[in-house]
């Protein structure tokens, strides 16, 4: 007499013996990691780029607001003292350049080219940041006879001369901070998330 077909158990797998079955424990969706973001070294540079620009403006037209030129000159005619002590708002270096550090991490991170575009790209716009708030302060001076864009493209080489006159040993040893901030920023910045080609 032929037994009747009994059915076979389950092979072991997922969902057996204490494994999680393919929808999470008890029917429960397993949590997905969240979608790579695609690496724009492209778009990174250009707004790095546009950034430093915006950046370097920023900080000659603060410069200007900052310093009262009128009350430096009437102090130093009276001290008798021709040469103006301006100050400079070099400390800013280091925010400067992670402003400019933060689109090449956010856009092409995991990128260490762009990274290091933008630590040029701050150490350009500190160097002219600094030289165009000579052309602010220049632009001031001459009651804005001249615009501070005016001195700063048509006399470069004396808002340069004039900059790096009044330039303290401090400020030179402030200015690599720009560049290594930006670095900075994309190294601890762009690593945070996976990339795809």
């Amino acid at each position: 007499m032929s037994q009747p077909w009994q059915p076979q158990p389950p092979p072991p797998g997922p969902g057996h013996y204490g494994y999680p079955a393919p929808g999470g424990w008890a029917g429960m969706p397993m949590p997905m990691p969240p979608p790579a973001r695609r690496s724009q070294p492209g778009a990174a540079i250009a707004l790095t780029a546009a950034v430093a620009v915006a950046v370097l403006l920023l900080y000659g037209f603060l410069t200007g607001l900052v310093v009262d030129f009128e009350s430096l000159a009437e102090d130093a005619i009276e001290s008798g003292d021709p040469e103006l002590d301006i100050p400079q708002l070099t400390w800013l270096a280091a925010a400067m350049g992670a402003l400019i550090g933060l689109p090449a991490a956010r856009l092409a991170p995991g990128q260490a080219g762009t990274y290091w575009f933008a630590g040029a790209m701050a150490l350009v716009a500190m160097l002219l940041g600094e030289t165009f708030a000579t052309a602010v302060l220049g632009s001031e001076a001459t009651d804005g006879a001249k615009g501070a864009f005016e001195l700063f493209f048509d006399n470069f080489s004396d808002c340069w001369e004039g900059w790096t006159e009044d330039a303290h040993g401090v400020t030179w040893a402030l200015v690599p901070l720009a560049p290594a901030a930006a670095i900075l920023t994309g190294y601890l910045l762009g690593r945070t998330r996976p990339t795809t080609p």
